[in-house]
């Protein structure tokens, strides 16, 4: 069964949305579950707090959904999924369980959310400053990105579109485990060899390029025709942090031998 990703910033509306379309399913008989902070008892406002916190509780709720994904069950992961990388991880997940994933975007005016945040319990509220800065740091999702697609975004006049919804997720074929996700008769001493080998090399060019190249330039690396787009935060220490996340998540999904350079650079673009 699918996996929906809820998306939006701090009190867009993510979780009536989610409800709505629990409610639905259920109604036509399907098992559904919800994960979100409430359901992995995270505190919002003490999950989100600093860098090491939120790289914990982005770990739990991203372990209860790979959990839950089953046969016979749609999985709503109902948290602010505002990452560019971790919705790119969640979509690994859902490749590796050969299941449909789709993306719901709650594209919410920053003062109406910042509104009904203030209206909320204040066991569930976001204080005002981590609302902000966690509004500041939203990354919207992009259906042209195969993780943010398909794409359903929802203004909060919108309804919910279920009968797409229902053919999106039901209708088409099932996602079969591709090469970055399903298991491959490797050495895993020879693949990891060739891990470190390949992003070393895409590494090295980038790394090269930032002394010469402008925001927005795409750098073109060995091993693919995909190119490395420079943003304005990247930076060698940057890069060289992303190699070691793709190379853990690589060693979890391994890609086939000839397209390690072409998930590693999507894992890069992912990233800005």
């Amino acid at each position: 069964m699918p996996l929906i990703v809820m998306s939006g910033p701090p009190s867009s509306g993510k979780t009536t949305r989610a409800n709505d379309i629990a409610k639905h399913f259920l109604e036509m008989g399907k098992k559904v579950i919800i994960i979100n902070e409430e359901s992995c008892l995270i505190n919002k406002n003490q999950g989100y707090k600093d860098s090491v916190s939120e790289k914990m509780t982005r770990g739990t709720l991203k372990a209860a959904v790979e959990r839950s994904l089953a046969k016979d069950t749609v999985v709503i992961s109902d948290s602010l999924n505002y990452i560019k990388g971790y919705r790119y991880e969640l979509y690994c997940i859902a490749r590796a369980a050969g299941t449909r994933l789709l993306l719901v975007y709650c594209d919410t005016p920053r003062d109406q959310a910042k509104q009904w945040n203030t209206e909320r319990d204040a066991t569930i509220s976001f204080t005002d400053e981590l609302a902000e800065e966690l509004t500041n740091r939203f990354e919207t999702p992009n259906p042209k990105n195969r993780w943010d697609s398909p794409l359903f975004t929802l203004e909060p006049h919108h309804q919910l579109p279920f009968e797409l919804l229902h053919k999106t997720l039901f209708e088409v074929q099932e996602l079969k485990p591709n090469f970055a996700t399903q298991s491959q008769n490797v050495s895993p001493t020879n693949f990891v060899n060739q891990l470190d080998s390949v992003t070393q090399e895409v590494c090295n060019v980038v790394i090269d390029a930032l002394q010469s190249s402008l925001v927005g330039d795409a750098i073109k690396v060995p091993g693919t025709e995909k190119r490395v787009m420079i943003s304005s935060k990247m930076s060698v220490g940057e890069l060289r942090n992303q190699r070691r996340q793709y190379f853990k998540l690589a060693q979890l999904h391994p890609p086939l031998p000839h397209q390690i350079a072409d998930y590693f650079v999507d894992f890069l673009n992912s990233q800005q």
